[in-house]
């Protein structure tokens, strides 16, 4: 339960594509999505390394395994139509009220400007930023970010809704405000912190256990702010960004 999460699932890899192809030179895009597959698998060993002794587990490990066959294409066509479906539903829910969310951040109260500091949004950002800026993380990501933590599909309707801009423009408006480095150092934040809100209900109701499912959501936060801290400080000493 602790090392699932650190898996970069599809709505993560929007997010990575996305920035990839605003920052990095498509001769790049290819090693830089790598190197966070790379992420994801060194976090989740040292995690299951460190934790085998704090969570020792004595139950026997039984597996059963089905007679295999092949599909027909009925059931293959079901089964796509169920992926719709269920893309849908999480599209008409969780992604359309984040971006609800983050309207209503960026334009509230009524006497501030769009997306500007005044706005609740704005407040929120700049008064995280001495957390975050160590990071690389400005106050527009890390409402994407929080927002994020409903779903991680959001955060690029967050991001367009915060710059009020349609996506090829989203693109270059992102490019100007960002460095490689920062971008990078998002990506990686993105992949390791807390895990969207339907994971962390299935952690409460595996474990049973609310103290485990906090100390799962603090640790991964942790390890976020570590790692993506580690990585924007280093390449800043070393002259890239």
């Amino acid at each position: 339960m602790l090392v699932i999460p650190f898996s970069l699932c599809s709505a993560r890899l929007q997010v990575f594509v996305f920035l990839i192809a605003c920052l990095f030179p498509p001769h790049w895009g290819a090693v830089v999505l790598l190197s966070l597959y790379g992420w994801s698998v060194v976090v989740a060993l040292l995690t299951a390394l460190c934790a085998q002794g704090y969570f020792p587990n004595t139950d026997p490990f039984l597996l059963e395994l089905p007679p295999y066959r092949w599909p027909t294409l009925a059931q293959v066509g079901w089964r796509a139509w169920g992926e719709v479906q269920h893309f849908l539903a999480r599209a008409s829910g969780f992604i359309m009220a984040g971006v609800l969310v983050v309207w209503a951040l960026t334009h509230l109260p009524l006497s501030a400007a769009p997306a500007s500091a005044e706005t609740w949004a704005g407040q929120l950002g700049l008064a995280l930023q001495p957390l975050l800026a160590p990071v690389g993380i400005t106050p527009p990501l890390t409402i994407a970010l929080i927002v994020g933590f409903v779903a991680k599909e959001i955060v690029i309707g967050a991001l367009a809704v915060i710059y009020q801009l349609p996506g090829s423009e989203l693109q270059q408006a992102i490019a100007r405000d960002l460095t490689p480095l920062q971008a990078y150092s998002f990506m990686v934040f993105t992949l390791l912190y807390t895990p969207c809100l339907s994971t962390l209900a299935t952690l409460w109701s595996e474990s049973k256990q609310w103290r485990f499912t906090v100390f799962a959501t603090v640790y991964a936060l942790g390890i976020a702010w570590l790692v993506s801290g580690s990585v924007y400080q280093l390449g800043h000493w070393w002259g890239w960004g």
